[in-house]
């Protein structure tokens, strides 16, 4: 298992390595101006985009030789597809550590550019579950049709996490206030609805993939 995380971290490096020399330069820039949006768009940017470079990477594995000798190797198939989702978690971490750091510079210089500090944990909750909701549509769809169709369910996957994200936020937002008194409680209740909904998602989602992958032939 640890060799295959090494492999799956090592598959991600080169583009997570040009990825965070962008992240730096737009974080400086983030950090230097006082703009609410830049700060919103950089959280999101730096958590969905290391997710993104994580699953980008599982396609270009299994279109590759490598991709198809580790199934020769003496490892069950579960433990590739759990490599793969620990592999989506360790970079999702990575993206909101950049973003936590850009938003912890930018309120040490600026101050707090929300009008309640607790709207940038929405922003945080936001791009995690956008990253599981992704990982959650993705992996399972990418076993089950291959790899050479990885570039268009990327796309949907993004898509439809959005979507879901987008209801999730537009249901929460109208009931929520109805049945919690206005106020830090009702924010709580929705991130938390949020952050759970995703994570139940790829909890769904791992045996499913597993399930798909086992019974596909290479």
């Amino acid at each position: 298992m640890k060799g295959l995380i090494k492999n799956n971290l090592s598959a991600v490096y080169a583009n997570a390595k040009v990825f965070s020399v962008f992240l730096l330069l737009s974080g400086a820039f983030t950090v230097a101006v006082i703009s609410q949006s830049l700060l919103i768009g950089y959280v999101l940017s730096g958590i969905i985009g290391f997710s993104v470079c994580a699953i980008f990477a599982t396609k270009n594995e299994f279109t590759s030789k490598w991709g198809k000798y580790k199934l020769t190797l003496p490892v069950k198939r579960s433990d590739i597809i759990k490599s793969l989702f620990l592999n989506l978690i360790i970079w999702l971490l990575i993206g909101t550590i950049f973003a936590a750091v850009g938003v912890s510079l930018s309120w040490l210089f600026h101050g707090c550019p929300f009008d309640y500090p607790i709207d940038i944990l929405s922003m945080f909750v936001l791009g995690i579950s956008i990253s599981l909701f992704t990982g959650a549509i993705f992996f399972p769809c990418f076993c089950f049709s291959g790899a050479e169709k990885g570039e268009v369910f990327l796309i949907i996957s993004l898509l439809g996490a959005f979507c879901i994200d987008l209801i999730i936020l537009s249901i929460t937002n109208d009931l929520l206030p109805k049945l919690l008194a206005p106020g830090i409680a009702v924010v709580f209740s929705g991130n938390a609805i949020l952050l759970l909904s995703s994570l139940l998602a790829l909890a769904l989602s791992y045996p499913l993939t597993i399930s798909l992958f086992c019974r596909r032939e290479y």
